[in-house]
């Protein structure tokens, strides 16, 4: 999805394309290669030696415009070497890109029933049906795993792609937690935030960033973020933090 969201991004005028081919068989063990290409504006064999690292965002101008690809495809890299898997790219500027990743897949007829766990058990005395958390995150693959983390864990969530709608919505909605992307189009989470901070010092904002650069950290805390929340992140960790900051809130209500 993040890549087809890339492909989508950056090919204005033009075409993709989605390919599965199955590479190779062996006991039950496929390995599957997944492509996906476009004609748009492609990336400088520069970039393209940068493009995985964690806080490579291509060019200013097309950050701002587009909102960078750098810091979602560090995660993309991350998540399929958790899965015993390899990226890869071709790519030319101006004429289009194409990212090859594959994947090692075993063969089962079994269906498995998720089963919902809660890592952080000291909640039960906060009504859940009535705190509401702002996601705010133009990535659309980050976007269904936090919601589905926070659905999962009984809250209820509003999910935005933009800074700019996330300050009007703060403003015009009482939310307890805002969930906080840093590159996206427009103005950044930091950005964000600061305009968020000049009318309400109480609500919790998390940062979600895969930036953990020590040499960072001064930006969140002068932005006025309370935490950070590093990506790709473990759900237990994710719980943890949401439900300290909602019982944080709570007792200082009572």
């Amino acid at each position: 999805i993040n890549l087809i969201g890339n492909a989508i991004k950056f090919t204005k005028d033009g075409d993709i394309w989605v390919r599965a081919i199955k590479v190779s068989e062996k006991d039950e063990l496929y390995s599957v290669r997944f492509e996906i290409e476009d004609n748009g504006i492609g990336i400088s064999e520069e970039k393209q030696n940068q493009l995985f690292e964690s806080f490579s965002q291509g060019s200013i101008q097309i950050n701002r415009k587009y909102g960078g690809t750098g810091l979602g495809l560090s995660i993309v890299k991350g998540l399929i070497q958790i899965l015993k898997g390899t990226i890869s790219l071709k790519s030319e500027l101006g004429k289009g890109s194409k990212f090859m990743f594959e994947l090692p897949l075993k063969y089962s007829e079994k269906v498995e029933t998720e089963e919902v766990v809660n890592y952080f058990k000291d909640i039960s005395e906060i009504d859940l049906k009535n705190i509401n958390i702002l996601v705010v995150e133009d990535n659309k693959i980050n976007q269904m795993i936090t919601k589905k983390i926070l659905n999962k864990m009984k809250l209820n969530c509003d999910v935005i792609d933009n800074g700019e709608d996330a300050v009007n919505m703060v403003k015009d909605k009482n939310y307890h937690v805002v969930l906080m992307d840093i590159h996206m189009p427009g103005i950044s989470g930091l950005e964000a935030t600061r305009l968020i901070r000049t009318f309400n010092k109480d609500i919790t904002i998390f940062a979600l960033t895969a930036v953990t650069l020590e040499d960072k950290m001064h930006e969140f805390d002068e932005a006025g973020f309370d935490d950070i929340i590093s990506k790709p992140f473990k759900q237990e960790d994710f719980e943890k933090k949401l439900y300290e900051a909602l019982i944080q809130q709570d007792s200082e209500t009572v």
